[in-house]
């Protein structure tokens, strides 16, 4: 190795602070990070990463990165390019799905004699839906396909042994599992799950698939292994615990909170109990104040022991408003966020976030955000568009083309590669030059050339200039793409229509859903997981609807530990102890009691 340090080699000095850090940088067999929030375990895994392609892996062997979704993949792909390392074919980094496609299904599958004639072939969302409803009206006619959906998709995930005592107890699931298999396939389609389910299969059966793989990936890494499921944690065992492939996960049983997907944070514990894993628990927080982290363990209800690095304590307030929930709105856009933006110097509206439960919760924010001076972004699903990876790419795409080119933010190189990753099936270099040529052709065909000029291009003649370099020709070919295809296609007419959202946009505006610093942040809980802010709201904290009675209640502890971590100075919460048209809610939620209790003793 040269005698010159490595760019990571120099940043990884800075872990030398951090005892567990340092210990999960340096370990060298199987590692489980158990990482509290703030705790800087994504600087460890991306440094981690660095380390082992520089100093124990040698092309063409590679290192896997499975992450939980493409956000979090396109997270992990910045901050490596940051330490010098790109994405390569040594180099995957990708959700499971595309993990178990690209490297599992699509090599393998017809060589183990598996008939996958349709593998290749996705099935977009619309047609998934259209055949669970055909499935569900043959196998269970009496109940609403609707109503079933999260509990078929649930029952899929969990229940993959087929000869098991729980895919035979529950006979109807089995039954709709196998119907809408048996329609999915006479339309030559596989969706997501059976992509996993499958490369489950032939890494559990044969030999020669788990070899292969370990030769070209020796190494395992897995981001968030608690939202992963039961499927890629019998990948994991077959993969590293039988047949030795080196696993490196970071993972946080708190922020499990996507039971209703399948995801089961005890699946740790089996982990835990491998002797020849090692455990190593980050306690040291970087991001929350004192006050914030005793408060969330507090309504977590499990002693943690972790500490706050930051030198400020962190502020919980809590604001009853007994008007009810569109009073408590009123209250934080009339009273609490001028006082916020007040009390910190350089603090603005991109500081703060507006946490709460579902979709309709955050309509009626919005509406009344809509009626305020203030700007803001919304994240979850009454966004005005589906934010997939092809979406947030094209954020990317506006916010250069609005003057972030000036400023390399962000890299043209970084939004090359990802128009690339999109399009893998176009392979010679004549194809791959053309492509390149007409997305950069069009990036500086539609940029704004004055630094003191906004990009007022817009959306719809954007989308139409990019129809008209031929972009949206390579997106169509891709069988993976099709869903993001639709989406796309879905703004180009929304953005058409004058009485939606998406008619006023211009290029500024979409580039600035990326996270501009003079628009607050709405989000849900489940899509708040992995940001921070330096000021966190959480309004509608009424008993019977945080937590929902109808809900298990360790997982809605979770949730709300997840909402409150967010925040780096302040959290605020607001309730009513009452919601019009909901009979459940009654009272202040048990959260806020527990939490300023305990907030109480401690101060």
């Amino acid at each position: 190795m040269s005698s010159t340090k490595s760019r990571y080699q120099t940043e990884a000095e800075n872990l030398h602070s951090n005892q567990s850090q340092w210990d999960a940088y340096k370990s060298t067999g199987h590692c489980v990070v158990l990482a509290g929030p703030g705790s800087g375990k994504t600087k460890v895994l991306t440094m981690k990463m660095a380390r082992l392609l520089a100093e124990d892996i040698r092309p063409p062997r590679g290192v896997a990165c499975i992450t939980y979704s493409n956000q979090c993949a396109k997270e992990l792909k910045k901050r490596l390019e940051v330490l010098g390392i790109d994405e390569t074919a040594q180099v995957f980094i990708g959700t499971v799905h595309s993990f178990c496609l690209q490297h599992v299904v699509k090599p393998y599958a017809k060589l183990a004699g598996l008939d996958v004639a349709c593998s290749l072939n996705v099935a977009t969302q619309n047609e998934q839906k259209s055949l669970f409803e055909k499935a569900a009206a043959l196998v269970v006619p009496d109940r609403n396909p609707a109503r079933i959906r999260t509990e078929f998709d649930k029952f899929r995930r969990t229940v993959f042994d087929r000869d098991s005592v729980a895919w035979n107890e529950d006979k109807d699931m089995s039954s709709l599992v196998l119907k809408y298999e048996q329609l999915l396939h006479q339309k030559n389609k596989i969706d997501f799950d059976e992509m996993v389910l499958n490369a489950l299969n032939l890494i559990q059966r044969y030999n020669w698939v788990r070899k292969i793989l370990k030769a070209k990936f020796p190494i395992l890494v897995i981001d968030e292994y608690q939202d992963l499921g039961i499927p890629l944690h019998a990948i994991v065992l077959s993969l590293c615990i039988k047949e030795g492939v080196r696993l490196f996960a970071v993972a946080d049983p708190d922020q499990s909170i996507y039971g209703f997907t399948g995801a089961k944070p005890s699946l740790l514990k089996d982990l835990e109990h491998i002797d020849n894993v090692e455990i190593i628990r980050l306690r040291m927080n970087y991001r929350c104040g004192q006050e914030i982290i005793t408060g969330s363990t507090a309504a977590l209800a499990i002693s943690r022991n972790y500490q706050a690095v930051s030198d400020h304590e962190g502020l919980v307030f809590e604001h009853p408003i007994p008007e009810g929930f569109e009073a408590q709105i009123a209250h934080v856009i009339n009273v609490l966020i001028p006082d916020i933006l007040l009390r910190k110097n350089n603090r603005q509206l991109g500081d703060i976030a507006f946490l709460y439960k579902d979709r309709y919760d955050g309509e009626l924010i919005a509406q009344q955000l809509s009626q305020s001076e203030y700007k803001y972004v919304r994240f979850d699903q009454g966004a005005p568009y589906q934010r997939n990876q092809l979406t947030m790419w094209l954020e990317e795409c506006a916010a250069w083309c609005s003057g972030g080119w000036m400023q390399g933010k962000p890299k043209l190189s970084n939004l090359i590669r990802a128009w690339m990753f999109f399009i893998p099936t176009i392979k010679t270099n004549s194809e791959v030059l053309n492509v390149r040529k007409k997305l950069v052709e069009f990036l500086f065909n539609n940029r704004s050339t004055n630094c003191n000029q906004s990009n007022k291009m817009m959306l719809h003649d954007w989308i139409k200039s990019f129809c008209k370099f031929q972009l949206h020709e390579w997106l169509q070919q891709e069988p993976a793409m099709r869903d993001d295809f639709d989406v796309l296609k879905k703004m180009y007419y929304d953005s058409k229509n004058p009485e939606h959202p998406l008619s006023l946009y211009s290029i500024e505006t979409l580039g600035n859903q990326r996270g501009a610093p003079d628009h607050l942040n709405l989000t849900t809980y489940h899509s708040a997981k992995g940001l921070e802010y330096d000021v966190v709201i959480i309004p509608g904290l009424d008993q019977g609807w945080m937590p929902d009675s109808r809900n298990n209640l360790q997982e809605e502890r979770r949730i709300f530990y997840v909402a409150m971590t967010r925040a780096r100075h302040e959290v605020h919460f607001l309730w009513s102890g009452w919601r019009e048209r909901n009979p459940r809610v009654n009272g202040r939620s048990q959260f806020v009691e527990e939490v300023m209790k305990k907030l109480g003793e401690f101060r």
